[in-house]
């Protein structure tokens, strides 16, 4: 015959799952028999809390056990943070702006080969340089173009695009339809003026350029000093022979 234990407060219906205790039920305690007493260890008949939850307690070599792995970690962190402070203090990042320069006489003597015209190369002032310089073609407008644009020392914008065969609809391209607010002389040439905002455009068309018959728009923001200088070596440069550089001598070889 086996023996039941019922335990007050705590459900051992089969249907219900588990046994399963009321929040508000009393402590169980239960009179374990003779046979698991002894197979346990425990003295007989002892009472034994089944609700007893006591924390399980570990030994200071246990808790020294537990530590040494942690502290390792630790240390390697320590040292790797060190290795790596040495590294990105002995190279240090270079205090390098880097700014872009693009040889426009060379550019000029590669384009000067596909032009019917001197390619304007500019000697402008100290301390620009050029963004771009290039030979392009302006499909929508059925216009090809030689095209230098220029930082001045002050950080502003100068450039000029150069063609033989404009069209009114490439110059307000070109100016992006500013209107024209006077003219103005240059190296005995003369140039229609378009403001519009911060930008400044100075055209020179075929009609009134005497010296090669190109059409010159001339684009900047620069301030009046920076200006001038800038036009006055476009304007000057109109014409000019570009002597080939060495590598266009090797290449007609």
């Amino acid at each position: 015959m086996r023996e039941v234990f019922v335990l007050p407060g705590v459900s051992l219906c089969g249907h219900c799952g588990p046994p399963s205790r009321s929040p508000n039920a009393p402590d169980v305690y239960v009179r374990l028999p003779s046979s698991i007493s002894a197979a346990s260890g425990l003295p007989n008949e002892r009472m034994v809390n089944v609700n007893d939850e006591r924390p399980v307690q570990i030994t200071p070599a246990q808790a020294q056990r537990l530590r040494t792995p942690m502290m390792g970690m630790v240390l390697t962190m320590v040292v790797l943070s060190g290795i790596l402070a040495v590294f990105w203090f002995a190279n240090p990042e270079p205090d390098v702006t880097y700014s872009r320069d693009e040889d426009v006489h060379e550019a000029a003597a590669w384009t000067d080969d596909v032009t019917d015209y001197s390619p304007i190369a500019a000697d402008v002032p100290e301390g620009w340089t050029a963004n771009y310089a290039r030979w392009e073609t302006r499909a929508e407008q059925g216009v090809d173009v030689w095209e230098v644009g220029y930082t001045t020392a002050e950080v502003n914008f100068l450039g000029f695009a150069q063609t033989d065969n404009a069209n009114p609809a490439w110059i307000n391209a070109e100016t992006e339809m500013a209107p024209a607010t006077g003219s103005v002389t240059v190296e005995g040439l003369t140039l229609e003026t378009r403001e519009e905002g911060d930008r400044r455009y100075f055209v020179l068309e075929d009609e009134e350029n005497d010296v090669d018959g190109t059409t010159v728009v001339i684009t900047t923001d620069a301030q009046d000093s920076e200006r001038e200088a800038g036009i006055d070596a476009i304007v000057g440069a109109i014409g000019r022979e570009i002597p080939e550089t060495d590598d266009a001598q090797e290449t007609d070889e």
